[in-house]
């Protein structure tokens, strides 16, 4: 379970004082799948930042399984994301001078799980993302859909119960965007929690719920699909 209790993040923009992202209270229960939608600029990646324990509340605690993520010190979050979090980025972040396959086994590399495991897991994540043939292949060598999928592989090879995406289907071909969606869609169904950043609506309906950001503001909690939800409450 994940909880927001009291959350503000503040910049200060030619000395003036800037909320990004505020919200009094919020509760992702295990198992839930979230869309957070919303206009440009209006908090969404500002809060996912937050929920992955990656940039730090004005004020306010993040709560994962009872933890409160920034009371920890930065090397101790870092092994609770490696644990319990994988993320899917737009901009992928693939090593280039790696292959498909080295990438996927990066998670893996700090587990003590051992090399032909490793090689293992990570081939069949790639071959049940439909990149069996392009194991060997550097991101340079592979379309943006395939580059995606891979990135994908290598969130999903360490089993995290939570997945943080931001924008995962954006710039896709209709192929590599339904493949991210059907995965989505099957580790929902195996009882993982997802946080989709998204501008798409026709990806924010794969989600059970829809939480709506407007100005950094959260304003709206819509259900979708009659999925149950906490009541909300924004700042």
């Amino acid at each position: 379970m994940i909880q927001l209790e009291a959350i503000r993040k503040d910049y200060s923009r030619r000395g003036q004082a800037l909320t990004a992202f505020q919200c009094e209270s919020q509760q992702i229960d295990d198992g839930e799948y979230i869309a957070i939608v919303g206009p440009s600029g209006s908090g969404k990646t500002t809060l996912l930042s937050m929920l992955g324990g990656m940039l730090t509340p004005s004020t306010g605690r993040v709560l994962v399984d009872g933890v409160s993520l920034y009371e920890h010190s930065v090397a101790e979050r870092s092994a609770i994301r490696g644990k319990k979090m994988g993320f899917v980025f737009q901009s992928f972040n693939l090593i280039p001078y790696l292959s498909a396959l080295q990438n996927v086994q990066i998670p893996l590399s700090f587990s003590t799980v051992s090399a032909d495991e490793q090689q293992q897991r990570a081939t069949q994540m790639l071959t049940h993302l439909g990149l069996e043939e392009r194991l060997h292949h550097k991101p340079s060598e592979l379309s943006v859909g395939q580059q995606q999928r891979v990135a994908l592989a290598r969130t999903l090879v360490n089993d995290p119960q939570i997945i943080l995406a931001d924008e995962p289907t954006g710039n896709l071909d209709p192929t590599s965007r339904e493949v991210v969606l059907q995965t989505f869609d099957q580790c929902h169904q195996q009882g993982r929690t997802l946080i989709v950043v998204t501008h798409d609506p026709s990806v924010a309906s794969r989600a059970t719920r829809r939480l709506t950001l407007i100005d950094g503001t959260l304003v709206d909690g819509d259900e979708v699909n009659s999925a149950a939800s906490p009541q909300m409450t924004a700042a």
